[in-house]
């Protein structure tokens, strides 16, 4: 369907920064800012890895999020040439659906194991409510 789009394919790394929607990704950071600061209030102090490796989780999260959604408005029929906005790569046939469908499940998996590194690192279960 997206093939005869006629618009030509960038190199695959511009398609899956592309693909996973980089502008939404500052959204992601506003939940961990707001945990880091309830903290740094609590506990008079912030570690800044714990607080970099939320916001990757977030990230993660809204990567997986912003790849499914590409996937199922391919599916559906929902993505046309008519569309307005930001170009979706399986939209425009820079990406298959399962190739898109598989990204999303990968930053879903690194976002799961990542989380769990995190629930069980003493300390985090407070900011971890925040950001989740």
């Amino acid at each position: 369907r997206g093939a005869e789009m006629g618009e030509a394919r960038p190199p695959l790394h511009k398609v899956v920064i592309l693909a996973t929607r980089p502008n939404t990704l500052t959204l992601s950071l506003c939940p961990v800012v707001v945990g880091a600061v309830l903290e740094a209030k609590q506990a008079r102090s912030v570690e800044i890895a714990p607080a970099l490796c939320f916001w990757l989780f977030a990230c993660l999260i809204q990567i997986g999020t912003n790849l499914h959604n590409d996937y199922a408005d391919f599916v559906k029929g929902a993505d046309t040439k008519d569309r307005l906005g930001q170009a979706r790569a399986t939209q425009k046939g820079w990406l298959t659906a399962r190739q898109t469908a598989g990204g999303s499940a990968a930053a879903l998996v690194a976002a799961t194991a990542l989380g769990c590194g995190l629930a069980r690192r003493a300390g985090c279960g407070r900011f971890m409510t925040f950001v989740t």
